[in-house]
C-alpha cells in the first residue's frame, strides 16, 4: 500500500512526531464532557509566556484552540468563557507549585 488513507493515521509517529494529547474537560460546566486536542501544550505555551487568566486571552485561546480542534461557530464564545475557566484552574495550579 502507498501510505495513503485510514491506516496511515494510525501509524504512531506518521506525521511530524508524537500525537498530541486529547484532554477532557466540562468546558460549559454543565457536565457535558469535550475532548479537546493539546489543550495541556496550549496553557502551558500561553503560562510560559506570561499571559494572565483574564479575559485579553480569551480570543486568543480560542484561535489556538481552534487550530488543532473543531470549534463550532454557534458556541464560539461559549468556548471563550469555558477555556479561560479552565486556564485560570491551569495558573492557578502552576502558581501554587511554584511556592
Amino acid at each position: 500500500m502507498s501510505g495513503r488513507g485510514p491506516d496511515r493515521w494510525r501509524r504512531a509517529g506518521c506525521c511530524s512526531g508524537p500525537r498530541d494529547e486529547v484532554v477532557q474537560v466540562d468546558l460549559f460546566g454543565d457536565g457535558r464532557i469535550i475532548g479537546l486536542v493539546a489543550l495541556n501544550q496550549i496553557f502551558e505555551q500561553l503560562y510560559a509566556l506570561g499571559r494572565t487568566p483574564d479575559a485579553s486571552v480569551q480570543d486568543e485561546l480560542v484561535k489556538m484552540v481552534a487550530a488543532k480542534n473543531y470549534v463550532p461557530p454557534k458556541v464560539e464564545r461559549e468556548y471563550a468563557v469555558g477555556l479561560l475557566r479552565e486556564y485560570t484552574k491551569f495558573c492557578a495550579k502552576k502558581n501554587k507549585q511554584k511556592v
